[in-house]
């Protein structure tokens, strides 16, 4: 599918208004809750989160929502998460809402309560629950079984949260009722074991609606809720229809459609392997009652926008990562132009329980500060890039856009490194969007693209000509280390071979094979291989598959090996001695024991990222260890922290040539 669109879309529905109770939106477009741990600890907005959301009203979205906020000190899920539990929330909340209408946009926040998931290490407080369920995913906590009177007392509280919201401003109020929150949890036959009258699964969210209903009459009131909720005994799409149709509907303005919980997270954050739009049936089910629908879910071109408008299955679209990676993706949808793709690599979701939540692809977001722009060189300035990974792509278009001549040197005959080797597995198929679209810009900022070129050769030309580069930065990758047997050369010897370099030959897929190496690299080759039917051995001396990843990049691909009766894996093992179809190996420091092997042994074994910025060639040297402010020394190399240093380096140069 297209990224980019190079004029103005040919329908435009997707910049009509759209009229959600007594507010009207200017176009279709929303800007979904979405998490980011850019408050401070007591709720309270940040200046850098203000700037993030206006800039993604400056981009034209026509509502805004922060995200999921919680309405008591005893539902907060993380520790910088956005509150409206107190009246000291409201003025920064007017703040942002005045900001935000001054740019055209409405304001949306969403009504929020952790429920089973919140924490007491987090919010300071015991946590309730409709049942003593605890969420183990969320930390394993027992929550109390909370009181009728307690129930009530909940009830009040998102109407005091909404009543907070009216004084603020705000525009647009969302009922949180899915992904395993406490709305939900009512819902839920997994966590509501109750026999009182809030055993029934719609009474809790029909007395919040109609307490938030009371206490914001002027606001747009609307429900998010799962459709489905992905786990085993939990609500199927019938039974969540049936909750729903039961709702104090004619109170609400809208409905929004997603999916999942904490126990099905792939459902809420869906990787790049789900279809686009997936829950298209899920929310036209909802047209029978008449209420604007939304919908979230792999909404990642605007062409999947217009299409989903198009068709009539929802009125209005509900966009993070898409706008996390890039607010231009609104410009592209309503105006035409190209935009940074959201990659469906999941980093921002696993970075929510660690820190700030960044993005592969956009190296502008989390990281603790306001973006500035990028300085501007002298006239005349040119600069070579030496590496066509991620980090050189990224370099090199930034420095394109400070106003330099940039040459961007690769020995390979493509651009993206190990990105591009990347892109061509089974859990990673979005990764190509991210290079497509470097290619195009690129072009498009008249960058001198020389591919299947040593930087020494292209370097010396240059001099030659009498162009000597002011700038050079080398992104050239990282350091492997060395693969401890060549193999492959001796009659019988089994092929023992880096697994990169065995993806850059192309070679066919193996009937069977060892992949010895359990990090994210060695778990995607095995996943990759084993779904194309090689029978593969997975060893490595790590105890967990993948355990540099988050949960999401690997929700799906580790559960897949494990299921699969062709895959063996073996971890917490040191490999010994490799012979023609078998290796040695020692468990856990146990007996040496021979494994059947046959196939070849792909070695992955990590990659330490580092790289070096010059100007003039050396003269004035200026330290990058280009993951230096990014990660700890030492660690695996991602494509985000090399994106990151490409970015880095490309604005310490920018700097130097101003």
């Amino acid at each position: 599918m297209s990224i980019t669109t190079d004029a103005a879309p040919t329908t435009t529905l997707v910049t009509m208004p759209l009229q959600l109770g007594q507010v009207r939106l200017k176009n279709r477009l929303v800007s979904a809750p979405m998490e980011r741990n850019y408050c401070d600890t007591e709720g309270h907005l940040s200046r850098q989160y203000k700037e993030y959301l206006l800039e993604r009203a400056r981009a034209g979205v026509g509502l805004v929502f922060t995200e999921a906020t919680y309405v008591r000190a005893d539902g907060k899920g993380r520790t910088h998460q956005l509150g409206a539990h107190d009246d000291s929330c409201i003025a920064p909340l007017a703040d942002l809402t005045a900001a935000m209408h001054a740019e055209g946009a409405l304001v949306g926040c969403e009504l929020n309560h952790g429920g089973r998931t919140a924490q007491s290490r987090i919010s300071g407080s015991p946590n309730l629950a409709p049942s003593a369920i605890p969420c183990a995913i969320a930390g394993g906590e027992v929550p109390k079984e909370m009181t009728e009177a307690e129930a009530l007392e909940l009830v009040e509280a998102y109407a005091a949260a909404a009543r907070r919201c009216v004084r603020a401003g705000i525009d647009v109020l969302s009922i949180h009722g899915g992904h395993g929150y406490l709305v939900h949890q009512f819902m839920s036959p997994l966590y509501n074991h109750r026999t009182d009258a809030f055993a029934d699964p719609v009474h809790f969210l029909n007395l919040v609606i109609e307490a938030v209903r009371a206490a914001a009459p002027g606001l747009a009131v609307g429900l998010r809720f799962s459709a489905v909720e992905g786990t085993p005994g939990g609500l199927d799409a019938d039974a969540t229809f049936a909750i729903i149709s039961r709702a104090r509907l004619s109170q609400l303005d809208f409905l929004d459609v997603s999916a999942g919980s904490y126990e099905a997270g792939e459902w809420i954050v869906q990787s790049g392997e789900w279809q686009p739009g997936f829950l298209r049936e899920a929310a036209e089910r909802y047209r029978v009652f008449g209420l604007p629908i939304g919908m979230a879910g792999r909404i990642n071109s605007p062409e999947v926008v217009e299409d989903l408008l198009q068709a009539g299955a929802v009125d209005f679209v509900s966009l993070g990562r898409a706008l996390h990676a890039d607010p231009d993706f609104a410009r592209a949808a309503l105006e035409g132009g190209s935009y940074r793709p959201c990659i469906a690599c999941n980093v921002c979701i696993d970075n929510l329980g660690d820190g700030q939540v960044g993005c592969t692809v956009n190296p502008g977001v989390g990281r603790g500060t306001v973006p500035v722009p990028l300085p501007r060189v002298r006239p005349g300035v040119s600069v070579l890039v030496a590496g066509a990974g991620p980090a050189g792509l990224t370099a090199a278009r930034d420095l394109a856009i400070a106003g330099a001549a940039v040459t961007l040197v690769d020995p390979a005959n493509d651009i993206g490194g190990q990105m591009a080797l990347a892109a061509t597995m089974q859990s990673t198929p979005d990764f190509h969007r991210f290079l497509d679209w470097s290619r195009a810009e690129l072009q498009r900022l008249g960058v001198r693209v020389q591919l299947g070129s040593s930087v020494d050769e292209v370097l010396a030309a240059q001099r030659a000509g009498g162009h000597e580069p002011q700038g050079i930065i080398r992104a050239t990758g990282g350091e492997r280390p060395a693969v401890p047997h060549s193999g492959g050369s001796a009659a019988g010897a089994p092929m023992v071979v880096e697994v990169r370099d065995w993806l850059r030959r192309g070679e066919p897929t193996p009937q069977a094979c060892t992949v010895w190496g359990a990090d994210a690299v060695g778990m995607s080759v095995a996943d990759t291989l084993a779904s194309r039917g090689a029978s593969v051995l997975l060893v490595g001396s790590e105890t967990e598959i993948a355990l540099e990843s988050g949960r999401r990049a690997k929700i799906l691909a580790v559960p897949r090996l494990r299921a699969n009766p062709q895959v063996r894996i073996v971890l917490g093992a040191t490999v010994t001695a490799i012979e023609a179809d078998r290796l040695q190996v020692s468990v856990d420091g146990g007996a040496p024991q021979w494994l059947d092997a046959p196939g070849p042994v792909l070695v992955s074994h990590g990659v330490l990222q580092n790289g070096d910025l010059h100007t003039e060639d050396g003269v004035t040297p200026v330290a990058t260890e280009a993951f230096a402010a990014s990660k700890p020394a030492g660690s695996p190399s991602t494509i985000r922290f090399a994106i990151q240093s490409g970015t880095d380096a490309a604005r310490r140069l920018g700097a130097l040539l101003g």
